[in-house]
């Protein structure tokens, strides 16, 4: 049995499930906290919304081709699981960062703006 394809497969399977599933849970959750975050301007809320989301696709589409340029050959499932640990956890820390990251340079913005509002 060749590892490396399995490890593949389980690679894929794992990432578009993750992929797939944040994105829409964060697209659909983010909406409200944009809305107030740009004092209920639903209309830039919602194109801020979409551009995160296609950061977040670009971003894990990249990720997942290039860890897979670095890719060490696969032997044995211990080590079918060590892979996918190491490649599957890399880029969920990588995604938690950028959106903490995110989650703060939106909440400055708002409180920046609300800061504005006030003082006009």
């Amino acid at each position: 049995m060749n590892y490396n394809v399995l490890t593949y497969l389980f690679y894929f399977l794992i990432l578009l499930f993750v992929v797939l599933y944040v994105g829409m849970v964060l697209y659909k959750g983010g909406r409200p906290f944009l809305i107030n975050t740009f004092s209920g301007n639903e209309t830039v809320a919602d194109a801020v919304n979409k551009f995160l989301l296609a950061g977040y696709y670009l971003t894990n589409i990249g990720y997942t081709i290039i860890a897979l340029k670095i890719w060490e050959r696969v032997e044995s499932p211990i080590q079918l699981l060590n892979v996918l640990s190491l490649k599957v956890g890399a880029i969920v820390l990588t995604l938690g960062i950028m959106h903490f990251i995110n989650i703060i340079s939106l909440v400055a913005i708002g409180k920046r703006k609300k800061l504005n509002n006030t003082n006009q």
